[in-house]
């Protein structure tokens, strides 16, 4: 069947027009969309969409929005396009891929393959999630991912024109002129007239068309074509880009005819996406603007937010923090290598410009989502990212020596690596559910447990700086003193925030779930870096815990957090769960191993150098 489908998106369209960028594109990518549950600009759906095939927001040669545009108008050219990323051998072979160097290939090579596999497919996905192994999920990803290539290239197969001959007696019936271009919306009138013609000449010669004459074969072909654009259609909900009332509803193309969504005023919607499709056609820039301007009046009231979020694409800020906070760091070393005083306020200049970028960006995400800045565990991440930095700079505004500086470096560096690692594919801004999407709720329990997060890691950092400083003895008494005093005062507030996040917690359970404490895994993960933190405070305060040990424990608090914030994930159980994933399962492990290892080490040269220092 799928090659059928192929053959038909090479026969129905004509390929006179090509690369899309010889037209402005910026207009278009900010038209609405309803994706995902969300109203968002074409940028962002392109986006998405070619990071979902091709693991890039891009082509080779064209970014998301020029390439979406081919494949929406221009669909027999997009099928050749080599965007399907299929980095699995095993998957290549039941496929039966040539092997590249670059493992792309286009949907007319994947077609064959997903025939071939079809039966295959099935028997996937009658099995459980935990009996498929990495291959069968492959496979089945690539099935997945070639559907929805196919419901873009058919976003349009109903308006746009087809390659077909018409008789005048058709053309007469479809009220269609000598010198008008065909479309399936124009046959729909005739279509059931041509299904019992169709009908007829079978009945009367039989299904070997060599019998039939050229006009009865004319006819079959276009029956055979409407029936097959038809099928195509069903089920085409992806490109949601036509409104239908007031409430942010949105239709695709083919709803308003499968679905009886039409209307007049869907109508004049729709004439207004066919001339911007013939003006592509044509590369008419005039007309091209003028259409774009016609649908821009359509959507005037989402106006801002949707140039709002375009610029949050583009300009990519949280990547950009990331290098700021990267030249931040390279700074604070060759300061602290004693190479320039100088440095010293270049790295401090980096490391404000980054949290600055940093602010920026989350703010541009709670005026684009019209909520707090975090609800899922990535947006969790860009926050924390931003308040460990921020607690740095007291850190420095006390101790004055550079290690303040670099502690809230090292904390942008690595959890902004770790953000772009876990955003995964889809839509970073997604839609809550109901009793997630709780204005007061994710602004006061899981803003405050965030930044408790943010206060212990920012913690732990300065803790290993003490550490490697005490075990290297570049640190002079007074000023390790000093540190510690800080550090003590910093694991107060963590432990302050994190208290009364957890506690906050809940309360929203209570008044969700109906319970205050179900020992939920994450509820769990939230009571431990408590218990942690007042292990070592009492711990301390009582003498009961050496200096070292202390210390010690404070750097390892960033395991603590991170098994409480992310590893509880992974158990697959609880309100909280995302489900068990390998790289974050392996990824958890070596992170807490290596700080074992590091913080073991550090532990063993302080005491042996107190212990020489005794023998002296």
């Amino acid at each position: 069947m799928l090659k059928y489908i192929l053959m038909m998106v090479m026969l129905i369209w004509s390929c006179a027009a090509h690369a899309a960028s010889d037209l402005p594109m910026d207009d278009f990518a900010k038209l609405p969309i309803l994706h995902e549950g969300r109203i968002k600009p074409i940028d962002s759906f392109a986006r998405i969409e070619i990071l979902k095939f091709s693991k890039k927001e891009k082509l080779e040669n064209e970014n998301a929005v020029s390439w979406l545009v081919r494949a929406l108008f221009d669909p027999a050219e997009a099928a050749h396009d080599k965007i399907f990323l299929i980095d699995d051998t095993e998957a290549r072979h039941l496929l039966g891929l040539e092997e590249r160097k670059k493992p792309l290939y286009s949907y007319a090579e994947l077609v064959p393959g997903l025939e071939k596999t079809s039966r295959q497919v099935e028997e996937i996905l009658r099995q459980q999630d935990r009996q498929k192994d990495t291959s069968s999920e492959k496979l089945l990803s690539v099935h997945e991912n070639a559907l929805e290539y196919t419901h873009i290239l058919r976003s349009f197969s109903s308006v746009l024109p087809l390659n077909i001959d018409l008789s005048p007696e058709w053309r007469s019936k479809a009220d269609i002129s000598a010198s008008e271009q065909i479309t399936f919306k124009d046959l729909q009138k005739i279509g059931t007239e041509i299904e019992e013609r169709v009908r007829k000449i079978i009945r009367k010669k039989g299904q070997n068309p060599a019998t039939y004459t050229k006009a009865e074969q004319d006819l079959v072909t276009i029956g055979w074509q409407l029936k097959t654009i038809s099928d195509a259609g069903q089920r085409n909900r992806l490109l949601r880009v036509i409104p239908i009332n007031d409430d942010a509803k949105y239709a695709s193309p083919w709803e308003l005819i499968n679905e009886g969504k039409g209307s007049p005023a869907t109508e004049d919607i729709m004439q207004k996406w066919i001339a911007l499709s013939a003006a592509w056609q044509t590369k008419d820039v005039q007309a091209w603007n003028a259409a774009l301007e016609d649908l821009k009046a359509e959507h005037s009231g989402d106006a801002t937010r949707l140039e709002m979020e375009v610029l949050y694409n583009q300009f990519s800020l949280f990547h950009i923090a990331i290098i700021f906070y990267a030249c931040s760091l390279c700074f604070a070393f060759a300061y602290l290598a004693g190479l320039h005083q100088s440095l010293f306020k270049i790295s401090y200049g980096f490391l404000l410009i980054a949290i600055f970028m940093q602010m920026i960006a989350i703010a541009m995400r709670i005026y684009l989502m019209e909520r707090p800045p975090v609800g899922t565990l990535y947006e969790s991440i860009l926050f924390v990212g931003l308040i460990a930095p921020v607690v740095s700079l007291f850190v420095e505004r006390r101790l004055q020596n550079g290690l303040g500086i670099l502690s809230g470096a090292i904390c942008g560096v690595m959890l902004g690596l770790l953000a772009s690692s876990m955003i995964g594919e889809g839509d970073d801004m997604k839609m809550l559910g109901a009793v997630l999407n709780t204005r007061f709720w994710l602004a006061t329990h899981v803003l405050c447990i965030t930044i408790g997060y943010g206060w212990c890691l920012l913690t732990s950092v300065l803790a290993h700086i003490i550490l490697f400083g005490t075990a290297t003895r570049r640190i002079a008494e007074p000023a390790r003193m000093e540190m510690v005093k800080a550090l003590t005062t910093h694991a107060l507030f963590s432990l302050l925030f994190t208290t009364v996040g957890t506690i906050l917690g809940g309360i929203w359970a209570d008044q969700s779930w109906g319970r205050f404490w179900g020992w939920d895994p994450k509820e769990n993960g939230a009571l431990l870096i408590v218990l942690w933190l007042i292990w070592l405070i009492h711990g301390k305060i009582a003498g009961q815990i050496s200096r070292t040990i202390w210390l010690a424990g404070m750097g390892y608090l960033s395991v603590i957090v991170a098994v409480a914030w992310i590893g509880v994930n992974l158990l697959g159980v609880g309100l909280h769960s995302y489900g068990f994933i390998d790289g974050v399962f392996w990824g958890l492990g070596l992170f807490a191993m290596a700080e074992f290892i590091i913080i073991g080490f550090l532990v063993y040269k302080i005491n042996l150098s107190e212990e020489k220092k005794i023998a002296d």
